[in-house]
């Protein structure tokens, strides 16, 4: 065992500080048709189905409960990043949709001009300095870094904080929900990449290009070495 958590903290360092943008290819690959096969026969039909079968306005309530969720872990994320502004918006945010929004099911706050902003785990190691590391697609969970990987899991366990105190079968069933709530945001960009020639390198681009936009805010400086 302890061989085994050797060998594996020695491939963790050598994948993040790796030059190479995706050295584990091969297995990449191999994840991402696992994945591929999981989406096409279950999650994007279930996806589709409920965008075709649910009302809109229903779908706007999940979208907006979710995302109350979500504005949780993204203030919990700029306080660490000493975003001032940021997180005082977002605290309004949660704050106004927690209760005038009756516990975020209405998107009160976007309506008076506190609009919604993104921060997560794998930011904030981005702004601490941490490097990206190498390319890796995650079973189920889809196109990462090792850095992105990291962040993803951390805010998962804060997301997991927050329903602490809710029973098993509930939280099984908000995690289902804004799964489906999830993919079914992302089938547009699902219908783009069926028509890619290789959508595994079309995946990957889209991935660090979005990962880089997200760390910067937007404004890339010239000299980012960040993919």
């Amino acid at each position: 065992m302890k061989q085994l958590i050797i060998s594996l903290a020695l491939l963790f360092s050598t994948a993040i500080m790796a030059d190479e943008v995706d050295p584990f290819e091969g297995v990449n690959r191999s994840i991402d048709s696992f994945n591929q096969a999981l989406d096409e026969n279950i999650f994007e039909p279930v996806a589709r189905a409920y965008k075709n079968s649910t009302p809109k306005i229903v779908r706007n309530r999940v979208s907006d409960f979710s995302d109350n969720l979500t504005d949780v872990i993204t203030l919990g994320n700029e306080l660490l990043q000493f975003e001032v502004f940021d997180s005082a918006n977002t605290f309004g945010r949660i704050f106004i949709n927690s209760t005038i929004g009756l516990f975020g099911l209405f998107d009160v706050a976007s309506e008076i001009g506190l609009e919604r902003t993104r921060e997560d785990f794998g930011q904030t190691m981005a702004l601490w300095g941490t490097p990206a590391g190498a390319y890796v697609v995650l079973p189920i969970l889809g196109p990462s870094t090792i850095r992105d990987a990291a962040g993803r899991f951390t805010d998962i366990r804060g997301n997991n904080e927050l329903l602490a105190n809710v029973d098993s079968d509930t939280t099984l069933a908000l995690t289902l929900i804004r799964a489906v709530d999830t993919r079914t945001k992302l089938l547009p960009t699902t219908d783009l990449l069926k028509n890619a020639d290789d959508r595994y390198i079309s995946t990957r681009s889209a991935y660090l290009q979005k990962r880089t936009f997200d760390i910067y805010d937007g404004e890339i400086p010239a000299e980012s070495d960040d993919f």
